[in-house]
């Protein structure tokens, strides 16, 4: 009866383990769309793709950002409305930035 017990109770923490464990070695996923919302003091922001849907995604200090014309940039110099193309992973329940590439607008002359 012991044995039985100690068997289910390592299954049991396998299925509970296992999802999180598929989680965090997920390959990354791209969205491309609008920036609809960022927020620099929590750290993410919400795109929104040509179909319409939401995604949120979570960055911090080691998120690469990159403008159109590749060069390095800050998250505070992302606007809103700018196109860009995300690569996230899914971890721990968010979506974490590996990268983010925005294309920004011409000013008139250019």
């Amino acid at each position: 009866m012991g044995r039985k017990l100690i068997f289910a109770a390592i299954v049991l923490t396998f299925f509970a383990v296992a999802p999180a464990l598929a989680q965090e070695k997920a390959k990354p996923l791209k969205v491309t769309g609008d920036i609809g919302l960022m927020d620099l003091e929590k750290n993410y922001m919400i795109v929104v793709t040509k179909e319409g849907k939401l995604v949120t995604v979570d960055f911090d200090k080691k998120t690469k950002v990159t403008k159109f014309v590749p060069q390095p940039a800050k998250m505070s110099d992302i606007g809103l409305g700018e196109a860009a193309t995300i690569t996230y992973k899914a971890q721990g329940g968010k979506n974490i930035i590996d990268g983010l590439e925005v294309k920004v607008k011409a000013k008139k002359g250019e």
